[in-house]
């Protein structure tokens, strides 16, 4: 039984040993579905793992997925999403992104007591590497944002988040 999901798995590649969906066909794609139309077509508390690369960021009602990604996962298990952050042009270049997220957004989910953040990574160009900017974002992450994000802007948020369930 395969207990890893890849939603949004893209035209290239899916991640390895799981179920890719996507809205297009591709000979990657296990299951071809739109992920605005609910339910998924999967049982309650299949996947061990659910991955949700540069997905998010497309999907009209993102909390509506989440309650869809909460519904599908098993315990304890690892929600990876990977997202355009808010600041980066390639969050606003796309005209198919119809929502921006931060690290904000994800410890705002978190509040709900269904997800627990279990690792955060703020994701920037080289330059910003090199000046330490990276690293003061990821030690600081709230105090960046609230401060700074827009003067030294981020490429991309990723998150990984635990499922909490009883």
């Amino acid at each position: 039984m395969v207990d890893m999901l890849d939603l949004g798995c893209g035209p290239f590649q899916k991640l390895e040993g799981s179920i890719g969906v996507d809205i297009n066909a591709a000979s990657h794609v296990d299951l071809v579905h739109n992920l605005d139309v609910y339910p998924y077509p999967f049982e309650d508390n299949q996947f061990k793992h659910i991955e949700m690369s540069h997905i998010i960021e497309h999907i009209q009602h993102p909390a509506r997925a989440m309650d869809e990604v909460y519904r599908l996962a098993q315990p304890d298990a690892t929600i990876r999403i990977v997202t355009p952050h808010y600041t980066s042009q390639l969050s606003y270049g796309d005209m198919t992104h119809l929502h921006h997220f931060g690290y904000i957004t994800f410890t705002h989910l978190c509040n709900s007591g269904r997800f627990r953040l279990k690792r955060h990574k703020l994701i920037f160009t080289d330059l910003y590497k090199v000046l330490g900017i990276s690293l003061l974002a990821n030690w600081f992450p709230r105090r960046w944002e609230k401060y700074v994000a827009f003067i030294f802007p981020a490429l991309y948020v990723e998150v990984f988040l635990s499922v909490v369930k009883e």
